[in-house]
């Protein structure tokens, strides 16, 4: 079944919602592609898992090694390893591309994992980062602030709200939007939705997230 950007776009939004009422009704709706979506982001994660133990079992080996060179006499067998880091890394290249491969053509429908049970425990400087956006993530990439007085999320992640550039005027989430229409007589609403400033897109920084 092929969606085209607009589906996948609201398809993703209401499975990684925080309200379980969307997530079971995207479910019902669509069974089959959700089960492929959560298939492929286990193997995703397992695949950016592996290459995070790799590049750590690479760093001790070089450390290995640099300790054996400081040592007196120790430049022979204990650095042949480390002398040929472009054979060590192709071997390692080799092995996670064939695995790869496997899910390419399924990763190309929909956006890259957001957030999934962590299989295995995280780096320990980014576990107190804060959470933004619907996805409950860390910040990363191009983010846009809800004018929301009280949002809870606060910052979005661009694909995560299906924006491709910074919004003109104030912006807010659904969640505010809807509140805000809620709230206000007619005459509020539609000046809280217009504007002719530009909203000033801010660059959140980058963590480290599987890929």
């Amino acid at each position: 079944m092929h969606l085209n950007q607009h589906d996948l776009d609201k398809l993703h939004k209401q499975w990684f919602h925080p309200e379980q009422e969307k997530k079971d009704k995207v479910l019902r709706n669509e069974p089959v592609l959700i089960k492929r979506i959560q298939r492929d982001y286990d193997k995703l994660e397992d695949l950016a898992a592996e290459r995070i133990e790799l590049v750590e079992g690479a760093l001790q080996l070089a450390r290995h090694d640099l300790e054996q060179v400081d040592e007196p006499g120790g430049g022979g067998a204990s650095t042949s390893r480390s002398s040929m880091p472009g054979r060590y890394s192709r071997m390692h290249k080799r092995s996670i591309y064939a695995e790869d491969d496997d899910i390419l053509d399924d990763a190309a429908l929909y956006e890259p994992p957001i957030k999934q049970p962590r299989k295995r425990k995280e780096r320990d400087e980014n576990e107190n980062e804060p959470l933004y956006c619907y996805c409950r993530q860390v910040s990363y990439g191009e983010m846009v602030a809800c004018d929301g007085e009280h949002c809870p999320y606060e910052w979005f992640h661009m694909d995560c709200v299906g924006l491709d550039a910074p919004p003109k005027g104030a912006w807010y989430c659904d969640d505010c939007l809807a509140e805000l229409h809620r709230r206000s007589p007619p005459a509020v609403r539609k000046s809280s939705t217009s504007g002719h400033s530009h909203k000033k897109l801010k660059r959140k920084k980058d963590s480290l997230t599987p890929s």
